[in-house]
């Protein structure tokens, strides 16, 4: 699937006549969306550190050990988006980059560090835990809504609303707002860059933003006991409280990151038990099992597929010679099928354990929200299989996102089951 050619180059990346691999790779397109399973292997097999002209030229990682060492190596491979400067080659973690800076995703420590302190405790593994009755009952209205009538979309009426309210209601942000929330939050990441739709999602996008920036706003002078309010009240090493800007784009990051991610994950494993209804029977049978098979769910769906960083200096990776101010992008879905790494990494193993994926990324930028992610995809599964058991996909109506550059995600699953009476639980607000 993927052509890889050399070219000597005249910018630097070919210092001592190496001749640099480049290969013809569009994230955004829909020849990636069709064939990723088959892309990222051909990049590991052929070039695992390739250069692609995309989006004014990208270094591309594919590598299990070549990525680890890219997000850990913080120094070397910068996260940080110099907002302030469009000629500056640090652009940020997305390919191509995003005009608003991504806090704390896009800062390098130390400056980065105060946001992950303040989010590292209310998205502990402990916190996560405590929040499993909520996100049970929330998981039980949702599907209330839905098991009397046999029918339904399994992405609008279940994982797309679930980690939507549960993290509204982390923030302290009104429960009601969680569809117009999400469907802005998912517009935006499967809308193929410069397109109408795009301006669109972009447009609901900045809507949201303008309302969490006035409650942020309000919770600096009057906070509540939500995250929201620790963030706006919280103070840097220097004593003054953190810039109102970069507190509301906190706020933004938590919405993208819990709203979209978690729903792609659990839709991909919805869909594949669907595909394979023996492993189905078995984690009904077994649901114990649920928690290492969200971890492979997780290795093999991929739900973020790249990341981007700017090398700060020139640097050798994978044979490859990469200069300073290039940019560097990690293919997390590469990376998760590395047979390095992996046994038979094509295959779907609901118990393989270990399992170095790293879906949550890693290093200093690792996914804040794993452990919460983790439980959540863990409820709604064990909910779904003991509630709607039989359930069965109308393939021909699925829809995935056209693309899956940001996110690997889907825009609906269809499905019909046999009708079952609602328990009586209500979505909350």
């Amino acid at each position: 699937m993927v052509e890889a050619t050399t070219d000597s180059g005249t910018n630097g990346t070919t210092t001592g006549g190496r001749k640099r691999v480049t290969v013809d790779l569009d994230q955004h397109s829909a020849t990636y969306r069709e064939h990723w399973p088959q892309i990222s292997d051909d990049l590991l097999d052929r070039c695992p550190v390739a250069w692609t002209e995309a989006y004014g030229g990208v270094w591309v990682v594919s590598g299990h050990q070549d990525a680890v060492r890219v997000l850990r190596e913080w120094t070397t491979f910068s996260s940080y988006q110099d907002h302030h400067d469009p000629t500056s080659p640090r652009r940020g973690t997305s390919t191509p980059p995003q005009p608003q800076l991504s806090v704390p995703l896009e800062l390098d420590p130390p400056a980065s560090t105060v946001y992950r302190r303040l989010l590292s405790g209310p998205f502990s593994p402990q916190q996560a835990r405590q929040r499993e009755p909520f996100i049970r009952e929330i998981t039980t209205a949702c599907l209330d809504r839905i098991t009397e009538s046999g029918a339904a979309d399994l992405v609008a009426a279940l994982t797309n609303p679930v980690p939507a309210i549960v993290t509204l209601d982390i923030l302290g942000l009104p429960l009601p707002l969680w569809e117009r929330y999400a469907w802005a939050v998912h517009r935006i990441v499967h809308s193929p860059p410069a397109s109408a739709q795009a301006s669109r999602a972009a447009a609901a996008v900045g809507d949201m933003m303008a309302d969490v920036g006035q409650t942020v706003v309000r919770r600096r002078t009057d906070p509540t006991d939500d995250l929201i309010s620790l963030l706006a009240t919280a103070t840097g090493d220097d004593g003054r409280l953190l810039p109102l800007d970069h507190v509301i784009s906190a706020c933004g990051l938590v919405i993208a990151g819990g709203v979209d991610t978690t729903t792609a994950l659990v839709s991909h494993a919805l869909h594949w038990l669907h595909r394979h209804p023996a492993q189905r029977e078995r984690l009904i049978a077994e649901p114990a099992r649920i928690p290492v098979a969200v971890e492979e769910f997780l290795r093999v769906a991929a739900p973020v597929q790249f990341m981007t960083r700017t090398a700060t200096r020139d640097v050798e990776l994978g044979g490859q010679r990469i200069a300073a101010g290039e940019r560097v992008m990690v293919s997390f879905a590469a990376a998760n099928r590395d047979p390095a790494v992996f046994d038979c990494p094509a295959q779907v193993r609901l118990d393989r354990t270990p399992n170095r994926h790293l879906a949550f990324g890693s290093g200093v930028h690792r996914c804040v929200g794993a452990h919460l992610a983790t439980v959540q995809a863990v409820v709604m599964l064990q909910e779904v299989l003991r509630r709607i058991p039989d359930y069965v996909i109308d393939e021909d109506r699925v829809e995935r996102y056209p693309s899956i550059g940001v996110v690997n995600g889907y825009v609906n699953l269809p499905a019909t089951f046999t009708p079952s009476p609602a328990t009586g639980v209500s979505l909350p607000g």
